[in-house]
């Protein structure tokens, strides 16, 4: 029986579409359809986007990263407003994890193909209990979401009136726990959260949202049945100390770097700028609002949000970057050579070797990327490099974070860096297995030579 189950999924595997490119594909759909609705007279307050600005946003919003070039609250329509909601909780989710539990919820069989499909876009290691994690990667949601936007509601009610405090807590709680930066705050006169600096309930339940979106649903399901169970894989393990340390980590490094009277957080009161620096330094991993002028902050703050925004959240949730988990492992594996060990240990667990190699290709791909839509950007565009890089790795770590140059990108530049979040979004290595011809393995091993390392 079994053998007959891995016999089917090869075959499958090695048929049609490969689930990479049924990845990179969908996306891009889902990219064009979102474009060509954003281009709608009825998607804006009267100017039209041009086609690339159309393109700019909806693959902003379907790779959950909010950089863009227009100000969402006061360009768009509500229903150009919807549409991006609407990108933002397919991209967050993802548009296979919704299929597969739909057709769950109503009855409808899924079969191995929709398996093996949902198996590359969470990173799942089994096929088995797939249509169970796609329902709760649903449910979670919409309750996460749903408990968020109460608590955003009620807060806002009193200023924002019943319509537009209602509609206000919808839209950012959904974008804070799909860890993507679009906010309606330009229609009050404002960017971003800045208005809420100083006030701890939207700082409390926005954070929260961006934290829980950025666990990932294994990590989550996992502490959900912690009660019962009582133990955690080693992937939670690491994701829970990695996570909580660059958390409390980048706390202590933005208080510290913006300590001086003269950046925007060195103004505040104790109080208010450690909130101000454990705001920032959970948003720069996962979502990308802010509560200050980034521009502002100090070159020790910038380098800072630089290191997290590129470490990003943690594997099948709902943000960017080269993930808490791969730096997890790449730090066992220093770790245990460091010890003299041959291979690398964590918690009492051994990490396999491909694992290992795995996170080095994904740091390594992310690195290659960067450096490249970098240098073309560096080239196309007249703007200070530091800001341009900066754009380019929260693109690629899908954060959303700016230091005000996305909207004066050129066209060639705003593609760059729409396909920066693309890439950033899918992984490299899913985009280059999408690309790459279909070869199958040789059973071939080469004569092994040592190299001079260091």
């Amino acid at each position: 029986m079994r053998r007959d189950f891995v016999s089917r999924a090869w075959a499958l595997r090695h048929r049609a579409l490969s689930p990479s490119q049924v990845l990179v594909f969908g996306f891009g759909l889902i990219i064009g359809v979102g474009a060509a609705l954003l281009s709608l007279p009825a998607a804006s307050n009267g100017k039209r986007l041009s086609p690339v600005d159309a393109l700019f946003t909806a693959t902003s919003a379907v790779c959950v990263t909010g950089l863009t070039v227009v100000d969402t609250g006061t360009f768009f329509s509500p229903l150009g407003q919807g549409v991006i909601l609407a990108l933002v909780q397919v991209g967050g989710v993802g548009f296979i994890t919704m299929a597969v539990a739909i057709s769950a919820l109503i009855g409808r069989r899924v079969g191995l193909r929709g398996w093996l499909l949902m198996q590359e876009a969470m990173g799942h290691p089994w096929v088995q209990g797939m249509a169970c994690l796609a329902l709760r990667v649903l449910g979670a949601a919409m309750a996460f979401e749903g408990i968020g936007a109460v608590l955003l509601f009620l807060r806002w009610l009193p200023k924002l009136g019943v319509g537009r405090a209602a509609w206000f807590a919808v839209f950012h709680s959904v974008t804070a726990f799909a860890n993507a930066s679009f906010d309606l705050f330009g229609q009050l006169g404002g960017s971003g959260l800045s208005a809420h600096r100083a006030d701890p309930w939207v700082n409390a339940v926005v954070g929260g949202l961006m934290v829980l979106g950025g666990l990932g649903i294994t990590v989550l399901n996992e502490l959900w049945r912690w009660p019962s169970s009582r133990r955690f894989s080693l992937h939670t393990r690491l994701v829970l100390v990695v996570s909580g340390a660059l958390l409390l980590g980048g706390t202590l490094a933005l208080f510290a770097a913006e300590s001086e009277a003269g950046t925007p957080m060195g103004k505040l009161p104790p109080g208010e700028r450690l909130m101000a620096a454990a705001f920032h330094s959970a948003s720069a991993r996962t979502c990308g609002f802010t509560t200050l002028p980034l521009a502002e902050l100090s070159g020790a703050g910038k380098l800072a949000l630089l290191v997290l925004m590129f470490i990003g959240a943690s594997s099948a949730s709902m943000g960017g970057g080269v993930k808490t988990n791969t730096i997890g492992a790449i730090l066992a594996a220093l770790w245990s050579m460091a010890k003299g060990r041959d291979e690398a240990e964590a918690f009492g667990r051994t990490i396999p070797k491909e694992t290992v190699y795995k996170a080095l290709a994904v740091i390594s791909g992310a690195a290659v990327w960067i450096g490249a839509a970098s240098f073309v950007l560096a080239i196309s565009e007249s703007q200070e490099l530091t800001a341009l890089v900066f754009e380019t790795v929260s693109a690629f770590s899908t954060v959303g974070y700016s230091l005000g140059a996305t909207p004066r990108l050129t066209p060639l530049g705003r593609l760059v860096i729409a396909a920066t979040m693309f890439v950033g979004r899918l992984g490299p290595l899913t985009v280059v297995a999408a690309l790459a011809r279909r070869w199958r393995p040789m059973p071939t091993r080469y004569p092994e030579e040592k190299i001079l390392i260091g």
